[in-house]
């Protein structure tokens, strides 16, 4: 058994940036960064410095056609539910869910998995145990494929299959036909994927009995602790640089420089100065081909 972290990305610079930088951190973490790249526009060069900044580390890109009618974020996004599709992954294989905007730091809190429990839940209480978010949800692809009743169909043709049974094309997203008045507080369209998740998930036989629920807690800012967040950057990189990060969560524009200054001060707690310079690299070579 391998394991795997997921995550998906579209053409929006500001988050295909953070892809190589987020495989790196997994990847320290003991897990094999899998990458899926929605492909629009991306030129040729871009897309091969983000695919050599990931494999070379071992991580994998998939590549996925954009689906007509349907905007790449929307793809990206779902796409993560149906990763376990992909014939690349051994059925064994362990898969866990997160956002390309979010950077892992703390090895023993994202390796505490119960292995007597077969889906594994982190941070549920930041809903209050009422919905699941995307990020950092595990199980075996076996298991991914069952809960969510995947067909034995390509990672493309499945999520195909889940935009066109959930949404209009060009869906307007408060009034996507997934909607009923019981679901608005879960979603509102632009979730699609949390509460596709949500719902299969909590009907599940397994759930609550074989699911392992980890717990955070906040602190006096509302934010998930050990989480240096964007929503309250300085106080909270202050807070926990010298004492436990989690995980962080970024700002947009991430290769301008006060934010790459911090980026740079939060991998140097983790990756040693040759990594850092190799990424410091891989930044002035993505705004070159980005801005021109």
């Amino acid at each position: 058994m391998n394991k795997y972290a997921i995550t998906a990305v579209n053409e929006n610079p500001d988050y295909l940036f953070f892809a190589p930088i987020w495989a790196a951190f997994w990847e320290r973490l003991g897990y094999i960064p899998y990458v899926i790249i929605v492909n629009k526009g991306i030129s040729k060069n871009l897309s091969n410095l983000i695919e050599k900044s990931i494999t070379r580390i071992g991580g994998v890109v998939k590549y996925l056609d954009p689906i007509p009618g349907y905007k790449t974020s929307t793809t990206a996004q779902i796409c993560r539910l149906y990763a376990s599709s992909d014939n690349f992954f051994r059925d064994s294989d362990y898969l866990i869910t997160d956002d390309v905007d979010k950077y892992v730091i703390s090895r023993p809190w994202f390796n505490q998995q119960d292995t007597d429990k077969d889906i594994h839940i982190f941070d549920i209480d930041e809903t209050n145990y009422t919905r699941l978010k995307i990020g950092y949800i595990g199980m075996t692809a076996s298991l991914w494929k069952k809960i969510l009743n995947i067909p034995n169909k390509s990672l493309y043709d499945n999520v195909k299959d889940c935009l066109e049974s959930n949404l209009g094309k060009d869906p307007n997203w408060d009034s996507s036909k997934i909607l009923s008045q019981q679901e608005k507080e879960i979603d509102k369209g632009w979730n699609l994927d949390e509460y596709i998740l949500t719902k299969n998930v909590f009907k599940s036989p397994l759930f609550p009995d074989k699911c392992q629920f980890i717990t955070r807690g906040h602190n006096h800012f509302g934010l998930r602790n050990g989480r240096i967040d964007r929503a309250f950057w300085k106080q909270t990189l202050h807070m926990y640089l010298s004492t436990q990060i989690i995980d962080v969560h970024l700002h947009r524009d991430p290769y301008q420089d006060e934010m790459w200054n911090d980026t740079k001060l939060i991998m140097s707690t983790v990756f040693p100065p040759k990594e850092i310079e190799f990424y410091e690299k891989y930044k002035q070579n993505f705004v070159k081909l980005v801005e021109g």
